[in-house]
């Protein structure tokens, strides 16, 4: 029969992977990819399950434990800060468009707001203010030729492994399809395979 602890360890596995190959695609992806709130959700239960055995454990085991419980901490910290930076690189992008909007965490969200809102202030008061009427907007995508608002460059190369078949894929419309099997490696533009990441076809390396 399968002890609590050790289902504990299972399912922590499972959401470990789910959460070290998001923090991977994350790092290397130009915008900001969906929130894996469920593994973190239950990785922090379960470094509290852990944290709770570590006083009750022999010293061995007890150090065993307290490493895996920081490793996880350390994962959950780095993917965390991972995307505050990329929302602080594009909060009124971000912010402004739907799609994106809804891969935020709700406090992610509230803090991209705030930050919209305080670089907003601080730009119109150190020269924004300065500016002629209809340079003063920072809402507009486009003014007079310049892009207003920041975006990720969604053109920038990126290299993927394919974690499934997918078949002959269209990489570029002037070339032949190329099949796309399982732990290939391919470097190319990231819009291209955006949706098969999003799919979990491929992974990003």
């Amino acid at each position: 029969m399968e002890s609590q602890s050790d289902s504990e360890e299972e399912t922590m596995e499972d959401d470990l992977s789910i959460l070290m190959r998001g923090w991977i695609n994350e790092r290397n992806a130009p915008d900001i990819l969906e929130y894996e709130g469920t593994a973190i959700e239950n990785l922090m239960e379960l470094v509290d399950f852990q944290s709770q055995r570590i006083s009750t454990q022999p010293t061995l085991v007890a150090n065993i434990l307290k490493m895996d419980v920081d490793r996880v901490k350390y994962l959950i910290r780095s993917y965390l800060r991972t995307r505050l930076y990329k929302i602080e690189q594009h909060a009124k992008y971000y912010v402004d468009d739907n799609m994106y909007k809804s891969r935020l965490s709700q406090n992610e969200l509230d803090y991209a707001k705030g930050f919209v809102a305080i670089e907003e202030k601080h730009m119109k008061r150190s020269f924004m203010n300065q500016l002629p009427p209809h340079l003063r907007s920072l809402s507009e995508s486009n003014v007079n030729g310049l892009d207003m608002v920041d975006r990720p460059d969604t053109e920038a190369a990126v290299f993927c492994r394919v974690r499934s078949n997918v078949g002959e894929f269209q990489f570029d419309a002037s070339e032949d399809p190329i099949v796309m099997r399982r732990n290939n490696i391919f470097i190319t533009r990231y819009s291209i395979i955006r949706n098969l990441l999003e799919d979990g076809k491929v992974e990003l390396i």
